[in-house]
């Protein structure tokens, strides 16, 4: 799947802080017990601000007599273990140890009952940043010589213009000036990102990430090259730490719903494609498309077809109105 959708999805101002994503891409949570018994924990893992997590986390769970035993929610933060014996257990979760502190929770579990948790992520605080501080440009790449400045502006003078090319070699030589430029970086990237050359795309994004780690744009940036890469469960671990941020801009939710619509997790991407209409309204109106092939996954004809139309009323000539008259013929000859 070819998108091309918004450039105004890759060119937003850095302004928010970010959080890096999952190291690795874990299994399905196991249905898990410690020995004969009828008691449970249940519950679900959500990210600081409240809302569910959209990647697995993982859980030990341990008694006195036993080391511990690891299992990982579902993609909705969702865990379960079962089969348990009563007891006093520990908790502790762990997401990504660069963004969040362990979490531990003491649970007292009385034979045949079962005990159900939220259980929130806590923003790792470090002296040089609180938890949730906002990370602006102009505080990142505020040492940045003149002359990297120079190259920067007439880089962005250049891509405003459409000429990418020429644009690529002066972020080039912005960065090659200052290194730590991130800024240079992440735009650079968006060119590379423009022209689909997307191993050089996400080299930069990784490289401005690795100037700091906080930083919203690249985090996305990387999430929507993974998600042209057709890589979506990778796509999904950067989107996440994207919206756990900053979850008030709607690219992260368009594709954040079409990572999740590719590997069929159909109530994900009915969420995160209705907030990206939301708080994007007609300018992210390819979420309609998408939501009505969320629709025909689901078997409900009728609202894939009020989605489809609604698409094509808002974007006749949009990237995706071909697809959506096809499909719709299709749904009509059912």
């Amino acid at each position: 799947m070819k998108l091309k959708v918004f450039q105004i999805c890759l060119l937003v101002c850095i302004s928010a802080a970010a959080a890096s994503a999952q190291d690795e891409t874990l299994p399905p949570p196991p249905v898990s017990g410690t020995g004969s018994g009828s008691g449970s924990i249940v519950g679900r893992v959500v990210l600081p601000s409240g809302q569910p997590v959209n990647s697995r986390v993982r859980i030990t769970l341990s008694t006195l007599q036993t080391p511990g035993l690891t299992s990982y929610t579902d993609n909705s933060g969702g865990f379960g273990f079962r089969n348990l014996r009563e007891g006093n257990y520990t908790l502790e979760v762990y997401g990504d140890y660069k963004i969040y502190e362990p979490v531990t929770e003491q649970v007292r579990l009385i034979r045949g009952l079962q005990v159900s948790l939220t259980i929130n992520l806590r923003e790792r605080v470090s002296k040089e940043r609180p938890a949730g501080g906002v990370v602006s440009a102009g505080e990142l790449d505020q040492n940045a010589p003149p002359a990297a400045r120079k190259e920067f502006e007439k880089a962005t003078s250049l891509a405003g213009g459409g000429n990418h090319e020429q644009a690529i070699e002066h972020y080039k030589k912005a960065i090659a000036i200052y290194p730590d430029y991130l800024m240079a970086r992440n735009d650079l990237g968006v060119q590379y990102l423009k022209l689909k050359q997307f191993a050089a795309a996400a080299a930069q994004f990784e490289a401005a990430l690795d100037i700091n780690s906080r930083v919203f744009n690249p985090r996305l940036n990387l999430g929507i090259v993974l998600v042209e890469q057709k890589r979506y469960l990778d796509a999904i671990d950067h989107l996440t730490q994207a919206l756990s941020i900053d979850s008030s801009r709607p690219a992260s939710h368009l594709y954040m719903g079409v990572a999740s619509l590719e590997i069929d997790e159909l109530a994900v991407a009915e969420r995160e494609l209705s907030k990206a209409l939301t708080l994007g309204d007609a300018e992210y109106s390819i979420a309609h498309f998408y939501l009505g092939r969320v629709h025909m996954e689901k078997g409900d004809g009728d609202a894939a077809v009020r989605e489809f139309k609604t698409y094509l009323q808002k974007q006749p000539e949009g990237e995706k109105a071909a697809q959506a008259r096809t499909l719709l013929e299709k749904l009509n000859r059912r």
